[in-house]
C-alpha cells in the first residue's frame, strides 16, 4: 500500500526549499555586488595609471581632479544617486602674456593649436551657423594650488595678436607673431603672466552611488563636493593641499566608496577598496 505525504512534510518540504531559494539569491546578490565593486576598482586603476604614465613620458606634471557631484537628492519618491567624477589634465604651458580676455604662450606653438578632436563635429557646427563651442583651460601651478579646481572657458582655436618685442642696445622694437586663447568664460580665475595652463585628456565617472572619498551631499544645488587633487611630476608623486588620508586621497591612490543603507536604514558612505599606487 502506497504511502502519501502528510501536510507537515509538505510544509517542510516547501520551507526547506524557500531557504534554499532565500540564500541561493543573497549569494548571488554577493557576487554581483563583488563583481561591479571589482569592476569600478579596475577602471579607477587603470585611469590613474594612465594618468601617471603620462606624466613620466611627457615629462610633464599632470594633476587629477576628484570630485562627487549629486544628481538626484532623495526624496520621499525618489532615491539618491551620486556620482564620483575625475578628469585628469597635463600642463601644456605657462601664460607669458595677458591682454584683456586672450592670453598668449609666446613659447608655445600656438599657431595651429586646434582643439577640436573630430573634424566631423566642426562641420557640423559650421552647417548648422551656431558659433563655437568652448573648451575648458585648467590653471596648474603645482601642489601649492591646493585641490581647487580652477579651470575657464577658452576658444577652441588661437587668434593672431602681435606683440612688440624691444630689441637689444635700445635699437627699437619688433612686431612679432603671437597666438593667443580667447577667454569666453573666466569662472572666477584669475590668470597671470607665469601661471600654467593645460587641458584635460582622460576623464571617469563611476557609476551610480560609488563615490570617491567620503563625502557627498544629499541636494543638488550644489552638485560639487570637496574636489581632491593628486598631482603626478616626472619622476614622483605629490599631494596638494585636498588630498589627504582623511579626505581619502594621499596623492598617489584614492579612496572608492560606495552609498548603501546601513542597519538602520540610512545611507552611508561604506568603504570599497583604496586604488593601486599607479607608480608600482
Amino acid at each position: 500500500m502506497k504511502r502519501a505525504f502528510t501536510l507537515i512534510e509538505l510544509l517542510v518540504v516547501v520551507a526547506i526549499m524557500g531557504l534554499l531559494g532565500t540564500v541561493s539569491i543573497g549569494g548571488y546578490r554577493a557576487m554581483q555586488r563583488g563583481m561591479e565593486e571589482r569592476g569600478v576598482m579596475q577602471n579607477v586603476n587603470e585611469f590613474m595609471k594612465v594618468a601617471y604614465q603620462r606624466a613620466q613620458i611627457d615629462r610633464a606634471p599632470v594633476a587629477v581632479y576628484f570630485w562627487n557631484e549629486t544628481l538626484q537628492k532623495e526624496t520621499d519618491t525618489e532615491t539618491l544617486i551620486v556620482v564620483g567624477k575625475a578628469v585628469a589634465v597635463r600642463r601644456a604651458g605657462r601664460i607669458s602674456g595677458v591682454s584683456g580676455n586672450y592670453l598668449r604662450d609666446e613659447f608655445g606653438d600656438l599657431r595651429y593649436s586646434r582643439l577640436t578632436l573630430d573634424e566631423d563635429e566642426d562641420e557640423d557646427r559650421e552647417s548648422s551657423g551656431s558659433s563655437e563651442d568652448g573648451i575648458y583651460l585648467y590653471q596648474i601651478n603645482g601642489a601649492a594650488d591646493g585641490a581647487e579646481r580652477k579651470r575657464s572657458i577658452i576658444s577652441q582655436s588661437t587668434q593672431a595678436k602681435p606683440v612688440s618685442q624691444e630689441l637689444a642696445l635700445g635699437q627699437g622694437s619688433v612686431e612679432i607673431d603671437a597666438y593667443a586663447y580667447e577667454l569666453l568664460d573666466r569662472n572666477g580665475v584669475t590668470w597671470a603672466v607665469g601661471d600654467g595652463y593645460g587641458f584635460e585628456f582622460a576623464e571617469i565617472q563611476l557609476p551610480k552611488n560609488f563615490i570617491f572619498g567620503t563625502s557627498y551631499r544629499t541636494d543638488t544645488a550644489s552638485p560639487v563636493q570637496d574636489v581632491q587633487k593628486s598631482l603626478f611630476t616626472p619622476g614622483k608623486v605629490s599631494a596638494g593641499s585636498g588630498a589627504t588620508a582623511g579626505s581619502g586621497s594621499s596623492g598617489r591612490t584614492i579612496q572608492v566608496s560606495a552609498l548603501r543603507p546601513n542597519a538602520s536604514g540610512d545611507v552611508t558612505a561604506q568603504k570599497v577598496d583604496t586604488s593601486d599606487d599607479p607608480s608600482r
